[in-house]
């Protein structure tokens, strides 16, 4: 990308840098609004404890890998950080960057940052349109990991900046990272609720019905909820999560199949363990064609290869994607739930 694209698309994505937008943008950004609507506040507390140790004051030279599922709440426990950072009067709004590394409804049309672009937002922030500023900066970079290389880019720090980077697709490199920089680098997870988690998070409700409504909606903050709220899980968040899921797992580089029959091939092969071989022949895959989908969907946290799908909304998705699917049983969920 030119660094004048470069500039129009961090434009947009810092509405602080402009006076007349650096106290309206907290209603219209979309992350924020939508936990203004629908917020489960024991997620935005994890959010807040995860990223405890980044303070108001950008301290150089160091960086915090926040990693979780797609819809798990990444975007907006940066973005509620971010307006921690900016209600400190004493913080210049220009030394906070936004770097979308993915492109969002408002352009979707662009490819997703190269890592040469994350390299010029680090290094060069002045070049691609970020305002000059005194200090160091706090650089989000947010789903880095839509980005090849991302993690050469981010372990190789930047000058005079503070790093906050949120990542879906994480393996062992990531969870090295901290060894391999020790003080530099820390990694903070997000994943979704368990069912003890929200029994503690609702003391005195009745177990029985906390647990037929978790094997509902699961545990992820937006669709607990809105199942509060609305009684359901709202069709945007189901598309959200498909889209965002599809993306990680890169289903079409492997073979032309979408995610809902993934998913249902995956409930009705699986016994107690997911079996490489059936969930290939469900899906007309060769073995190694499902073993690499396999790792790209524990990377992404979206299964346990000895458990299964991590959430019970996963279960649900194809019948919540196509009202005609059959629904799976609640005995199903409930053998698979953690």
């Amino acid at each position: 990308m030119r660094p004048s694209e470069l500039a129009q698309v961090l434009r947009a994505a810092n509405p602080w840098w402009s006076r007349h937008h650096r106290v309206t943008w907290v209603s219209d950004d979309p992350e924020l609004a939508q936990r203004e609507r629908h917020e489960w506040v024991p997620a935005t507390r994890a959010g807040r404890d995860a990223l405890a140790e980044i303070g108001t004051a950008p301290r150089a030279g160091v960086a915090t890998v926040l990693v979780g599922p797609r819809g798990v709440g990444k975007t907006t426990a940066a973005k509620d950080l971010v307006l921690r950072v900016l209600s400190d009067l004493a913080v210049d709004p220009r030394a906070i960057l936004w770097v979308p590394v993915e492109p969002g409804p408002e352009q979707p049309e662009r490819d997703p940052l190269e890592p040469a672009d994350l390299d010029n937002a680090l290094r060069r922030p002045t070049r691609v349109g970020a305002p000059a500023c005194d200090g160091p900066r706090l650089v989000v970079l947010d789903e880095a990991s839509v980005s090849e290389d991302w993690i050469d880019v981010v372990a190789g720090g930047a000058p005079n900046a503070q790093l906050l980077v949120t990542a879906s697709i994480a393996g062992a490199v990531v969870e090295d990272l901290p060894a391999r920089y020790p003080g530099q680098m820390s990694v903070r997870y997000l994943r979704p609720s368990t069912l003890a988690e929200l029994l503690v998070a609702r003391p005195g409700s009745d177990p029985e019905a906390a647990r037929k409504a978790f094997i509902q909606h699961g545990g992820y903050p937006r669709a607990l909820a809105e199942h509060r709220d609305l009684g359901r899980v709202s069709h945007e968040f189901v598309e959200l999560l498909e889209e965002g899921l599809f993306k990680d797992i890169g289903v079409f580089a492997l073979h032309p199949v979408q995610l809902d029959e993934v998913i249902t091939a995956m409930c009705t092969t699986a016994g107690r363990f997911i079996e490489p071989a059936p969930l290939a022949a469900a899906l007309g895959m060769s073995t190694a064609e499902v073993a690499y989908l396999l790792e790209r969907m524990a990377d992404a946290g979206i299964i346990d290869p000895r458990r299964g799908l991590v959430d019970p909304l996963l279960h649900q998705l194809p019948a919540l994607h196509d009202p005609a699917a059959r629904p799976p049983t609640e005995q199903h969920v409930a053998a698979f739930t953690f």
